[in-house]
């Protein structure tokens, strides 16, 4: 196989047929004989006339069919090479790759009894093929495609890293604090390149922005489309009236134009207000969020009416819950892969571990909620890799 970068060229039989002469019908018997013993390399000759294949005559079949039996020379020696030629021999065309050619003897010839075959090259003659030396062609390509695969395999593993250590670099650093909040956020990658995103932008000295997204899928697509939210959003926060609404709005249609409809992502923006005392909420169809309210000592869900995922609908419009957000209270945003993760019997994780794990570490700091919901995590499924990607934001509004 010819191998140029990461194109390949098969190799043709023609490259591995040997040129052998060529003799005719009239060619006697022991002159036939007499041309193997002279050429001990010599398998097979092609028998021509008129330039018209006639038969195919092997030192196999000389040696040890026709002339294995009592007195054969003796009976056939002065005859014509013609009298021993049987049925129509395998010629393949010079064209065919070494590939399709082995397919074509196995057809033919599956228990592989002859050792050579003939080739019609393209000049009209007749060049012959060895089994052996079509088998070590195979083998030669084989290992030629298994080397590029390798290079094209190392490529794609440093690029995939390359893309890794660039979604990483979009992800803030936690924990950080702002307007009276503290904040911790993880993600826990499925695959190299995660489909889940998150951010954490402080808009004023009084609001700070959260963000929760889940590409449907892994890989490199999604690792464009959370790029393209991350670029998306930072357009949006040139804008001193920003609302979470206005931020799904303004994502959607980023991830729309780099994607066309073809990869959406669910999502929910927040914005902890310490001036009001408020935590506003917007959802593109993501799980809602939970909080755990100081005040009654209780864990919550923030109901809200759902929007579309982003990438769906270019006139998609969001909608936005408003509720007390005082001094003690945690707000818990995250991605369905840690409600979804199943244990060995086939039991997810889902909303009641989530919540008891919440009210339990309801008095701890945010890392250390954070901490413990990952820990419960891989405890109930006992394994530390989850099946689709975790992310998990967790707010603290500070005294």
């Amino acid at each position: 196989m010819s191998v140029n970068g990461p194109h390949h060229t098969a190799t043709l039989l023609q490259a591995i047929a040997r040129d052998v002469r060529v003799i005719t019908p009239a060619t006697t018997v022991n002159q036939t004989i007499e041309l193997f013993q002279q050429n001990s390399s010599l398998l097979a000759l092609p028998v021509m006339e008129a330039g018209g294949l006639c038969g195919i005559i092997s030192r196999r079949e000389l040696f040890y069919s026709h002339l294995a039996r009592p007195f054969a020379r003796e009976l056939f020696g002065r005859k014509s090479v013609n009298t021993l030629l049987g049925t129509d021999p395998l010629v393949l065309p010079g064209t065919m790759d070494i590939s399709s050619a082995l397919r074509q003897l196995m057809l033919c010839d599956p228990q592989l009894e002859n050792d050579c075959f003939g080739v019609s090259l393209t000049d009209g003659t007749v060049a012959i093929a060895v089994v052996a030396d079509l088998m070590m062609a195979i083998s030669r390509s084989q290992a030629d495609l298994l080397e590029t695969l390798e290079r094209l395999s190392s490529r794609i593993r440093n690029e995939v890293e390359m893309a890794r250590q660039v979604q990483t670099a979009l992800l803030p650093a936690t924990p950080l604090h702002h307007a009276g909040v503290s904040v911790a956020a993880g993600l826990v990658n499925s695959t190299e390149i995660s489909g889940d995103f998150y951010d954490v932008f402080p808009l004023d000295e009084h609001r700070l922005g959260l963000l929760v997204a889940d590409v449907t899928g892994h890989g490199v697509q999604a690792g464009l489309v959370t790029t393209a939210a991350k670029a998306g959003l930072q357009i949006l926060l040139k804008h001193e009236s920003l609302t979470p609404a206005k931020i799904l709005g303004g994502i959607n249609r980023a991830i729309l134009a780099t994607t066309q409809g073809k990869l959406l992502m669910t999502a929910l923006a927040a914005i902890i207000d310490r001036h009001n005392n408020t935590l506003t909420v917007s959802s593109a169809g993501h799980p809602y969020p939970y909080y755990w309210s100081k005040t009654d000592g209780e864990c919550h869900m923030i109901n809200m009416e759902p929007g579309f995922p982003l990438g769906f609908d270019e006139s998609a419009e969001y909608h936005e819950t408003t509720r007390a957000f005082t001094p003690g209270d945690r707000l818990l945003l995250f991605s369905d892969g840690i409600q979804e993760a199943e244990n060995s019997h086939g039991e997810a994780f889902g909303e009641r571990q989530l919540q008891d794990t919440l009210r339990r570490e309801a008095g701890s700091t945010p890392v250390a909620l954070r901490d413990a919901l990952l820990a419960d995590a891989r405890r109930f499924c006992d394994q530390e890799h989850f099946e689709d990607d975790v992310t998990l934001v967790v707010a603290m509004r500070e005294a």
